[in-house]
């Protein structure tokens, strides 16, 4: 997991807790309806940072899974190009053969 995943539910918590903070002070709320709002406020976004983070880490996870699975079939397909160019060749290899023994033999 990357170092920004691992910061993220803070730093949204963070984020809404000094808007929240200065939302109060402008509309002059009393200092312990400022707290409860602030409080409600802080814990709801840790809550949607985790539940966003752990969505993030499942659908990277995902993808990689898709980018293996899409690296393996790449192989396979390479391998069996590889494999009917090398057939392909062969059978030139031996037509041609062929060709200049019926010219031998003639």
């Amino acid at each position: 997991m990357s170092s920004r995943l691992k910061l993220m539910p803070a730093f949204l918590t963070l984020l809404a807790g000094a808007i929240t903070s200065i939302m109060t002070y402008r509309f002059q709320y009393e200092g312990k309806t400022a707290l409860i709002i602030l409080l409600a406020v802080l814990l709801f976004f840790y809550t949607m940072g985790c539940i966003l983070q752990k969505l993030i880490i499942t659908f990277e996870q995902e993808n990689e899974k898709e980018r293996q699975k899409a690296a393996e079939e790449e192989g396979k397909v390479v391998e069996k190009e590889n494999a009917s160019s090398q057939e392909g060749e062969k059978s030139e290899k031996d037509s041609r053969q062929e060709e200049e023994n019926q010219r031998n033999t003639e």
